[in-house]
């Protein structure tokens, strides 16, 4: 009888010892089930982050060769972009959407390629002939979590006396020197975002505006500063802090980034 007690102590020791092994392991597997979701989730920011930078890129390549090349030296050539991709639901005026998400690309037969170092070209300076400096544009569709340090281009140029503002890069280049206002405006939308205005690596302005559960707001800065010929001036999402969530735009409000040169 003692015997079988030693026995049944040592089976109950082997499944409390076997009990605390499976508990290891299942603690291991949602570890890693967790480690996995969340590099998924990575993946997806990369291959959404990937196509908004082709996206850019191609708009790039269309401004280049509206600006600096015949249209005459141009044929239209379609390239296959699916609608998941194509998010931008509004028209943009670099290309348009063809039939089956097809994407129109203007392609020169001759050069059959745009040079990386050709596609950054600014405009020559222009200031106006009566001295005046002002640009104002606006972000025509909203940044998804962008990343820190990213420079945010305000795409649709509506007012650009001088040319100094460029609506590829976001920057605007000083046309001649002098005393400078810029103001610009951040819509938040679901999350929170600070921004910073830059005058080449210098800061001289920060906003932060917070807008959780649903929330959706704007919030503007306002810098008046002395610039020199040459310099640029653009914004940009915080060096150290890059928040979370949209900054927004749609017809009911669009981010904007303006300035003139006040003497």
């Amino acid at each position: 009888m003692l015997e079988l007690r030693e026995t049944v102590q040592k089976l109950d020791n082997v499944v409390q010892k076997q009990s605390a092994r499976i508990c290891d392991l299942e603690t291991t597997v949602t570890i890693q089930s967790n480690h996995i979701q969340d590099l998924m989730t990575d993946k997806k920011t990369d291959i959404e982050y990937r196509r908004k930078l082709e996206r850019r890129l191609k708009v790039i390549e269309n401004n280049f060769v509206g600006k600096f090349f015949d249209p005459k030296d141009y044929v239209a050539k379609s390239s296959n972009i699916s609608p998941q991709e194509n998010v931008d639901k509004q028209e943009n005026t670099d290309y348009k959407s063809g039939i089956d998400g097809l994407v129109k690309e203007i392609v020169n037969p001759k050069l059959n390629a745009i040079f990386r170092k050709e596609r950054f070209v600014l405009s020559q300076d222009n200031i106006a002939s009566d001295g005046l400096v002002a640009f104002y544009s606006y972000m025509s569709h909203p940044e998804i979590n962008p990343s820190a340090h990213l420079t945010l281009i305000y795409d649709v140029s509506v007012t650009n006396v001088g040319n100094g503002y460029n609506h590829v890069t976001g920057i605007f280049t000083a046309p001649t020197s002098g005393v400078y206002v810029f103001i610009w405006v951040t819509r938040v939308y679901f999350g929170e975002h600070p921004t910073q205005l830059m005058i080449n690596n210098a800061v001289y302005g920060v906003t932060f505006l917070r807008a959780r559960d649903g929330g959706d707001g704007s919030v503007s800065g306002t810098v008046v500063a002395s610039v020199t010929k040459g310099d640029s001036v653009f914004v940009r999402v915080h060096s150290s802090y890059a928040g979370d969530g949209y900054i927004h735009s749609n017809e009911h409000g669009w981010p904007s980034f303006s300035g003139w040169l006040l003497r």
